[in-house]
């Protein structure tokens, strides 16, 4: 048992909370570059709530009734619309509740909502806080999580855009010094060394001056060259030529040719453009309507000229259809003679200066080409701007649009993205209809479609994909002979599976919304998309709708909003609360995928980017006030009246124990609960001592009794459980009496 002083106490945990958030901040850094988070602040907050109240060494049930009230308004900032711990409020969180257990209990786990995952995150934070308090107070190791740390910053720094430089050194220095503070706590209580207090002087001087020394001499001293390469573009020439299929290998990225798809790939991380956007969206370059057992054609059209860049004229969505008008800048490192755009694109802009430009929008593929204006010849830009309408789907429009209906008004529309080769297998037809025979609306045959894939194990590969040989259908040979490919495969089959029922749909190609670079001060965010990022996916017509996006690949999340109208706080507006049903087979967020989970804005909270923050969170200082003004209520009450409800916690949390250590720690609780109450044990007195001094005050011979049964297991090695059976009433008396 430790003797050190209770000062002494409070300035090590003091020092080893300080460090020990030094050290888990390093993890959460990196995040808004690796990932799409970009609030970190709200994740800093909370671990810093973590660490203060295990500071404070306030009562168990405080602390959980703070961290956890300070994790659900943080999620209703982020969240939520309604009044905070309001009746609908609580009923809106029950809602995303009940829906991710269902989730859960089906195992569809990239199912989960954003609201769902940020709580997971949360809860892992507050695990992992107080595990590392634990570490560094209780078993005062803490080597093995500083080389951890260290490890993790390093990887991030070799395999991802995040800078670990200035971390490297931080991390140092804080390691080193709280590996010497714990190492100096352990050799304090193996030799006894607590009565000097100028110990911490002594010892802790030497040891800050020394780490702060070599971890400047480290940073200041001339670094050579790498000796290795960059490790990534290595591994990635690893995979060219590898893989068994049958094509050759390509290099991924954007090409006009699509007739036959197939074979493997290898990565490219040329930078394509640059991106300032508003919200995570695709950028479309064209679609393609006629499949032909081994790729894409596409029907021949009217083009139609666009001089001022004006595409308003060609609308995506009906009228009906709630947007937001949203700009985006786009500067191209790779220059291309046609226009990256969202889908809901109305007007396109050129930045360049000397450059007359006019615009072509082909009707079939809707790829937007560059033209110059006076001699016709393709004009490559170098930066331009795009206007587009961000839209908001409500479920129960989608829903309302029945099996069997298309746009029968428009006969050629129609039979155009409905169209198959007569050379399709029936197999696949058959698929379709076994997949969606047991839904009424297109909305549920199209989610049943888009989420067959990750439900039967099928694979995301790049190197080892077949191309079909001979009369071997693209469709077929990937749904029942690989059941592995990229992008490619996933779109194309769930494309030809919808037609197959008669449902209109199309296949697009583009890019995904590429890396995430930084958050500028206006709020918007720029992102760097590279070959790396060609993609293609499905767009699927809805009568009095529109074209909708969905994403069947997996790894890929559905950027735009999937919303319950009926709940989503705002109605027509598209800016309320995007609320999560209770039935467990919708994917209200878009269908995840695979990323970790926040929404880009209040207006976007349930966007399918996993852990993606670029939201202005507007705090309510009044409801602030409140909560903290009740918690430091209730603190003040549970404080003040401590000594009458802190002994029914101790007996309810040991009267019942049979383990080995029960009686070691309720004796210690105790002579803790004695010393709180009065009875102060004096420097250098001995238990037996201190027993009969308790029991002189109450004239009996219990203390006594207990302490010499508690003396027989420590020094006789008697049984601690049977001592402990024969000792519970005696214990459970003392406690009682000094609290009455």
């Amino acid at each position: 048992m430790s003797n050190s002083t209770h000062s002494e106490r409070t300035m090590y945990s003091l020092l080893m909370h300080l460090f020990g958030f030094l050290l888990l901040l390093e993890w959460v850094r990196p995040l808004n570059q690796i990932t799409d988070t970009a609030n970190l602040y709200v994740f800093v907050v909370f671990v810093g709530v973590a660490f203060t109240i295990s500071y404070l060494q306030l009562v168990p049930i405080i602390k959980v009734t703070i961290q956890a009230g300070f994790l659900l308004y943080f999620l209703h900032s982020l969240y939520f619309m309604e009044s905070f711990l309001s009746k609908a409020w609580l009923e809106a969180f029950w809602s995303h509740m009940k829906y991710n257990f269902n989730i859960m209990l089906v195992n569809d786990w990239s199912a989960m909502s954003n609201l769902f995952r940020t709580l997971l995150l949360f809860i892992l934070l507050w695990l992992i806080s107080y595990l590392l308090i634990y570490w560094i107070l209780h078993r005062k190791k803490m080597f093995l999580f500083v080389v951890m740390t260290i490890s993790y910053v390093a990887i991030l720094d070799t395999f991802t855009i995040y800078d670990g430089s200035m971390a490297i050194v931080r991390l140092m220095f804080v390691g080193m010094l709280i590996v010497g503070f714990v190492y100096m706590e352990r050799l304090r209580e193996k030799e006894g060394l607590f009565k000097d207090k100028k110990i911490w002087i002594a010892w802790g001087t030497p040891l800050v001056v020394f780490v702060l020394v070599s971890t400047a001499f480290g940073y200041l001293s001339p670094k050579a060259e790498p000796v290795w390469p960059d490790p990534v573009p290595f591994l990635t020439s690893v995979g060219e030529g590898i893989g068994n299929g049958t094509g050759d290998v390509k290099k991924i990225g954007y090409g006009e040719d699509d007739s036959r798809l197939g074979g493997p790939f290898i990565g490219d991380p040329t930078v394509v453009f640059k991106a300032e956007v508003e919200r995570r969206h695709y950028w479309r370059v064209e679609s393609k309507d006629i499949y032909t057992g081994k790729g894409w054609d596409n029907t021949d059209d009217a083009i139609n000229r666009v001089d001022d860049g004006d595409i308003s004229a060609f609308p995506w969505f009906a009228d009906e259809v709630s947007t937001d008008n949203l700009t985006a800048k786009l500067s191209m490192e790779l220059k291309y003679p046609h226009i990256n755009y969202p889908i809901g694109v109305t007007n396109v802009e050129a930045l360049d200066e000397d450059v007359e430009v006019r615009y072509e929008f082909n009707e079939a593929t809707q790829k937007i080409v560059t033209r110059n204006s006076s001699n016709n010849n393709e004009v490559l830009l170098d930066s331009y701007m795009v206007e587009y309408e961000y839209p908001t789907f409500y479920i129960e429009r989608l829903k309302a649009v029945q099996s069997g209906t298309g746009s029968e008004s428009d006969e050629d529309f129609y039979n155009r993205y409905t169209q198959l080769p007569s050379s399709l297998p029936n197999r696949v037809k058959n698929l379709a209809e076994e997949i969606t025979g047991s839904f009424q609306s297109r909305y549920d045959q199209v989610v049943a479609v888009e989420r067959y894939f990750a439900r039967n194990d099928f694979e995301y590969e790049t190197t080892n994909v077949a191309v079909p040989r001979g009369n071997e259908d693209y469709v077929d040979q990937f749904l029942f002979e690989t059941q592995m490919g990229y992008c490619d495969n996933f779109s194309t089959s769930m494309v030809v599976l919808l037609r197959s029922v008669g449902i209109p749909a199309r296949w697009v190609k583009g890019y995904s919304e590429g890396e995430f670079v930084t958050l500028n001060a206006d709020g918007t965010r720029v992102y760097e998309v590279a070959n790396n990022n060609a993609h293609s996916w499905v767009e699927v017509y809805f009568p009095e709708v529109g074209w909708v996006t969905f994403e069947p690949t997996s790894g890929f999340n559905n950027p735009y909003r999937f919303t319950y109208e009926s709940i989503s706080g705002e109605g027509e507006n598209g800016n309320g609360e995007d609320q999560i049903p209770e039935r467990a087979e919708e994917n209200v967020d878009g269908r995840d995928r695979s990323e970790s989970e926040l929404p880009e804005e209040k207006a976007d909270r349930n966007n399918t980017t996993g852990i993606d923050f670029a939201l202005d969170i507007t705090v309510s200082w009044k409801a602030v006030g409140l909560i903290v003004g009740a918690f430091a209520l209730t603190f003040l009450l549970l404080w003040t009246t401590r000594k009458k409800w802190s002994p029914h916690l101790y007996i309810l949390l040991y009267k019942n124990r049979k383990d080995d250590k029960v009686f070691s720690l309720a004796y210690a609780k105790l002579l803790k609960h004695m010393q709180a109450n009065g009875f102060t044990r004096e420097q250098g007195q001995t238990l037996r001592e201190y027993a009969k001094q308790v029991d002189h005050y109450f004239k009996s011979s219990e203390m006594q009794t207990l302490t010499d049964r508690f003396e027989r297991v420590i020094y006789r090695g008697n049984s601690s459980k049977e001592e402990w059976e024969k000792s519970i009433e005696l214990w459970e008396n003392l406690i009682k009496k000094r609290s009455s």
